[in-house]
């Protein structure tokens, strides 16, 4: 089974909408490697699945099968 990885790219932990996806990473690395600017953004095995929300648990896992 391949393994899953969920990457969350954050302006720091106390933007509100961070908080509310559970973890959050401040690399700006890993911004220039997404060319990420609006955040946060989730990105679910290498693909962005969202920027600045929170995705629906249903688009969670359908990114994740």
């Amino acid at each position: 089974m391949d393994k899953n990885t969920i990457t969350i790219l954050s302006p720091g932990p106390n933007c509100w909408k961070t908080k509310k996806i559970i973890a959050s990473i401040s690399n700006l690395k890993e911004f220039a490697k997404y060319k990420i600017w609006i955040l946060p953004t989730i990105i679910i095995n290498d693909k962005i699945v969202a920027r600045g929300y929170r995705p629906s648990n249903e688009k969670i896992i359908t990114n994740l099968e």
